[in-house]
């Protein structure tokens, strides 16, 4: 064997218990693990649906902002533990339980600044989960 073959063997092995090691640890991670989402906007005719996802705790995104007049849906997706959304101001009082898919329209003939919330008792952060709708 020549030199340069021996003296990189170490780094080698090292190499090799790293990738193995992160393949036992990534088998052994839940199926449900929360991985983080990107919010989306889908426009679908006239209808604008804008994703709105919880996790523990906060919802992303936590302001939207929309047209008054707008054809406006949430399409709700409780990511990572119980959550629900109320916007007292719109009417809307939705639980979002996690892995749900929920669609909910906005109501938007009326321009303002709308508050919500999380409407369902959460844990620690539970006070955090807040955002806004704006309706322009």
């Amino acid at each position: 064997m020549n030199s340069q073959l021996r003296s990189a063997l170490p780094a080698i092995g090292i190499l090799g218990i790293i990738v193995v090691g992160a393949m036992v640890l990534k088998s052994q991670a839940p199926a449900t693990m929360p991985t983080e989402h990107a919010p989306t906007v889908v426009q679908q005719g006239k209808q604008r649906t804008i994703m709105l996802h919880t996790s523990n705790w906060k919802f992303s995104p936590n302001t939207i902002t929309v047209k008054q007049g707008e054809n406006v849906a949430l399409h709700l997706m409780g990511i990572e533990g119980p959550h629900g959304l109320a916007i007292p101001g719109l009417g809307i009082n939705q639980p979002m339980p996690q892995g749900v898919n929920t669609k909910v329209t906005i109501p938007t003939d009326k321009p303002g600044s709308y508050p919500f919330y999380c409407n369902v008792s959460c844990g620690d952060g539970h006070r955090d989960m807040k955002g806004t709708i704006i309706i322009e």
